[in-house]
């Protein structure tokens, strides 16, 4: 297949986005000057960054449950153990 076909191709579907987006921005009440890529980019880092924090707190919380439960179980266990009267092996 030529090259060069699939090149303009994709040129004039870029040009063509492009015309389509400026177009739907300028029909903004406020049109680009409302989009500051910038602020943007920097909120939806922030939020990330508070996504995460807070996913990573809530497993350390699950974590440390489930511990805590396993210990007890354990403890219960064993606990219960001592207090079963041994059979008779003789």
């Amino acid at each position: 297949m030529d090259t060069k076909v699939f090149e303009e191709y994709q040129k004039q579907f870029y040009d063509w986005q492009k015309k389509f987006f400026d177009t739907w921005l300028e029909s903004l009440p406020n049109g680009k000057n409302s989009l500051n890529l910038t602020e943007n980019y920097e909120k939806v880092l922030k939020f990330q960054e508070e996504a995460v924090k807070t996913y990573l707190e809530a497993q350390e919380k699950t974590t440390e449950m489930m511990l805590k439960t396993q210990k007890q179980f354990w403890a219960d266990y064993f606990e219960a153990m001592k207090k079963t009267p041994v059979a008779n092996l003789s």
